[in-house]
């Protein structure tokens, strides 16, 4: 099938955005400020010399007035939602024959600086829940393995090696966490994989140091890891020459500031990831707060070309998993962020408790819990990892915080 239609025009329209000889994107953040002071009410009043005029919002800012942050001209949406890794899910719009083409045709030019083309052979271990609950399977349209990171465990491993070494994957795309556990129980059993990997995409979660160079040298291959998130705002990431993450200005406007909203502009200051992303016209977020926080690099310059400002350190929280009633270790990032839930719409708060191995209890502080569909959200959760895990869920009024105001997301009390 042809890009075009495959993908969409405007694939191509980014593409040729990335490749131009024009450097100064300074236009599209320009756009996009434009748009919203016209067409978006919660700006309607700003009067703008530059983005700092504009008033930085949160995740609660946009759940208290949702509407207001919607382009009512438009009716050209994507509804989407994150899991929320501060334990505050939310739902946002992206745009309709915009947002997947540019992301698809992103990420086509950023996995070939590390020698991967469209149709290379990939294996994939990360939160897809795959049809029939089946433990792996060959998906023929991107040349691709899926692995269920929910089901492995040390009784299936030899059947998931074999059938890995028999599909010969040069990539591999996974969350770290889910390819630590597979690593892990590959080291604790008789059979090896024989593998020829390139690179190793790892994405959807933070990558510390020792992960990093554990899995460069388990796998003898260079690792692509990069900063974005669900809502497509920013993206940064690293280069076959660095381990710093670029900031890349075609995709989206990036600030840090400070704990009183200062703008950080010098390097090794630890600020908060202020977002601004381009091309959604049907719900543009300005000044995001991501909640994330990271630090300037001294380098602005790459010997992959690149020239302008990259972050040195990304601050993530540590990955949290829970654990079924075989013992199998399941991140979050796969059981709840990487599955899309309808109910996160009604959610305000989440929490996750466990005291014993395959049973789960979850607090959830909704603003219509008797339009919750209780029995669908637990379904799904269950169904992921073949009901392997008991599941009790609880409304509540409130879940109370740390004494420094923090939300803890998982109560993690098991111990194996």
């Amino acid at each position: 099938m042809p890009k075009q239609i495959k993908y969409g025009k405007f694939y191509f329209s980014y593409l040729s955005r990335i490749n131009s000889d024009y450097k100064n994107f300074n236009d599209l953040l320009r756009k996009q400020l434009e748009l919203a002071e016209k067409k978006i009410p919660y700006y309607k009043n700003i009067k703008y010399k530059s983005i700092r005029d504009f008033p930085i919002i949160t995740k609660e800012t946009i759940r208290n007035d949702f509407n207001a942050f919607v382009n009512s001209d438009s009716s050209n949406f994507i509804k989407a939602n994150t899991g929320g890794t501060s334990g505050t899910p939310f739902e946002f719009y992206l745009e309709k024959g915009v947002s997947r083409p540019k992301e698809k045709a992103h990420f086509d030019w950023y996995w070939n600086q590390f020698g991967f083309n469209e149709g290379n052979k990939i294996l994939m271990i990360r939160g897809e829940s795959l049809a029939g609950n089946k433990l792996y399977e060959f998906q023929a349209i991107e040349n691709r393995l899926a692995i269920s990171c929910y089901l492995i465990n040390s009784s299936n491993i030899h059947e998931v090696i074999k059938v890995i070494n028999k599909f010969e994957p040069h990539f591999i795309h996974a969350y770290p966490s889910a390819l630590i556990s597979f690593m892990d129980y590959v080291n604790d059993c008789s059979m090896n994989l024989k593998l020829n990997i390139k690179c190793v995409f790892l994405g959807s979660e933070s990558l510390i140091l020792q992960d990093k160079k554990r899995i460069e040298t388990y796998f003898n291959s260079k690792i692509s890891h990069w900063y974005g998130h669900s809502e497509r705002l920013v993206h940064a990431g690293n280069c076959p020459f660095s381990d710093e993450f670029h900031i890349y200005p075609f995709y989206g406007y990036l600030e840090l500031v400070d704990a009183l909203n200062n703008v950080i502009d010098e390097p090794e200051k630890k600020g908060r990831i202020i977002a601004t992303g381009f091309d959604n016209s049907i719900m543009p977020l300005i000044r995001y707060d991501t909640g994330d926080e990271a630090e300037y690099s001294t380098t602005s310059e790459c010997q992959c070309g690149f020239k302008g400002k990259s972050l040195t350190k990304i601050y993530g929280r540590v990955q949290d998993y829970i654990f079924l009633n075989d013992n199998t270790k399941v991140s979050l990032t796969a059981f709840i962020f990487g599955q899309h839930f309808d109910e996160f719409a009604l959610i305000e708060e989440i929490q996750l408790e466990q005291v014993q191995l395959g049973k789960l209890l979850i607090r959830i502080v909704s603003k219509s819990p008797m339009d919750f569909d209780r029995n669908k959200f637990i379904g799904k959760l269950k169904d992921s990892v073949k009901d392997k895990i008991e599941i009790e869920l609880q409304f509540v009024k409130e879940i109370p915080k740390t004494k420094r105001g923090k939300h803890i997301f998982l109560i993690q009390k098991t111990k194996i």
